[in-house]
């Protein structure tokens, strides 16, 4: 059974555009945060269209450059997942289709050789814990203080850590209730 997730979030031009922000948060178990990161190239250097650029306009919050390219930036978010997987990490994404799941498929096409057998198998997903668990994992929900604004990348990934640790406690409980005598 893991013990470390790493949750990450992607900020792209659109559903099947190139992601221009990535960011993670690594919490063990019990939801201490280990480690966080976020890294953003320039938007305009990405693919998409012109209206999934204006929705990021509107909607993204101004993210400083750290990397000069899309490519530096996949390859620097990949050196921080291996360091984690190697750790124990699973890699978790709020809802890994389709935005998570292309960003880590243009991290392995920039090295296919090599990480062609690194990438997160299985990826898992937020929505489908929380699905599991009996909520509505596509229900908006309310957000800490350190989880906002909405559609920054870290504060997002803080935010799916969140949940998903309270949905492996739910979980657990629901699996491993106390004993009778502990209820009372």
């Amino acid at each position: 059974m893991p013990e470390l997730f790493m949750v990450f979030d992607v900020e792209s031009i659109g559903l099947h555009g190139d992601g221009f922000a990535v960011a993670w948060v690594v919490v063990n178990r019990v939801g201490y945060r280990l480690d966080e990161g976020c890294l953003a190239c320039d938007p305009n250097l990405c693919n998409g269209t012109a209206e999934s650029r204006r929705w990021v306009l509107l909607n993204v919050p101004f993210l400083k450059p750290t990397s000069p390219t899309p490519q530096h930036l996949r390859n620097a978010f990949w050196h921080e997942w291996r360091r984690w997987a190697d750790q124990g990490a699973v890699l978790v994404a709020d809802c890994a289709w389709p935005v998570e799941a292309n960003f880590l498929a243009a991290c392995v096409r920039l090295n296919h050789a090599e990480r062609e057998w690194q990438g997160p198998y299985p990826l898992h997903d937020l929505a489908s814990i929380l699905l599991a668990c009996g909520r509505d994992a596509l229900a908006t929900t309310a957000r800490l203080p350190d989880e906002m604004p909405a559609h920054h990348p870290l504060m997002d990934a803080r935010q799916s850590a969140r949940q998903l640790v309270e949905a492996l406690a739910a979980a657990r409980a629901a699996a491993f209730p106390p004993p009778a005598e502990e209820r009372r």
